[in-house]
């Protein structure tokens, strides 16, 4: 075989392969894809003056094999159903929320249950039946959780600031041998950020690096491993499940710049409307 036969005949193997190759990937790419990622995506509630005073952006993702929305700061789990996906954590008062696509007007939904909004209206908030979304592109400004990972407890000293719900943030120091919680919260009409309660001793958790913040709601702070980022975890004991609501935090300088605090607090609200978490 000359030369040159022999060079067409290996671009024709590589052609070839790269076709198998590109045939495989598209298979992978179909195998892996979940029954409900036509849902993945961005979407707004837009405000109707008495459920909701102004518009809101949710958010559905897919992580480690779990479809995601957000409600109140917090990530919290979705399962398939008929429908498209609901609320995953039961017993739960947003029990029975589902985002799903309705075939009869060809657009997506959004149906939202909160038995506790009783407790803090006449009930004229409850909004079980289907409300519209409309797919948007993802909005710019939300923060980027990504950050190294801690090498000891002392790493946690910081400022952060939880990526859904920007408006409010909190500090980790150490005081001698003790580590201080510190939480803020902006106050729009003077344009300051004020405690929202004294600072208050922390426990380091005894199986891992992080804290324990709220004891009684079983809020802890810790870094996830597989996402790269910290986060607060909230996981109530009376439930059977290891899904726990998650709320991702962007590591922040103590002092950020006027520029970006005015980008922070400005940015839209995030998460599914709710008097319940």
């Amino acid at each position: 075989m000359t030369l040159r036969k022999k060079v067409i005949f290996i671009m024709g193997v590589l052609v070839v392969a790269g076709v198998a190759l590109t045939g495989c990937v598209g298979l992978m790419m179909r195998l892996q894809s979940g029954p409900r990622d036509n849902l993945v995506g961005w979407f707004k509630l837009t405000a109707d003056g008495r459920f909701i005073g102004r518009d809101c952006i949710i958010p559905v993702f897919k992580t480690g094999g779990t479809y995601y929305s957000v409600c109140r700061g917090f990530e919290v789990p979705l399962k398939e159903c008929p429908e498209g996906l609901e609320w995953a954590l039961t017993p739960s008062d947003m029990a029975g929320t589902k985002i799903g696509f309705d075939e009869e007007s060809g657009g997506y939904y959004i149906a939202i249950k909160d038995s506790n909004a009783s407790h803090y209206s006449s009930g004229e908030y409850v909004r079980p039946e289907k409300q519209p979304l409309t797919i948007i592109v993802k909005p710019a400004g939300p923060l980027d959780a990504t950050a190294r990972r801690p090498r000891t407890n002392d790493d946690f000293i910081g400022c952060y600031q939880p990526v859904w719900i920007p408006i409010t943030r909190f500090e980790i120091r150490k005081d001698r041998e003790k580590y201080v919680f510190a939480d803020l919260m902006f106050d729009k009409p003077g344009g300051l950020w004020k405690p929202t309660g004294e600072p208050h001793e922390i426990n380091v958790l005894p199986d891992r690096m992080g804290f324990l913040i709220y004891g009684g709601e079983q809020i802890n702070l810790t870094y996830n491993e597989t996402l790269k980022r910290f986060e607060l975890t909230r996981k109530d004991p009376n439930r059977q499940s290891d899904l726990v609501y998650r709320c991702p935090l962007a590591r922040i300088p103590t002092t950020p710049s006027p520029e970006a605090e005015a980008a922070t607090v400005s940015l839209p609200r995030i998460g599914i409307p709710s008097y319940s978490l």
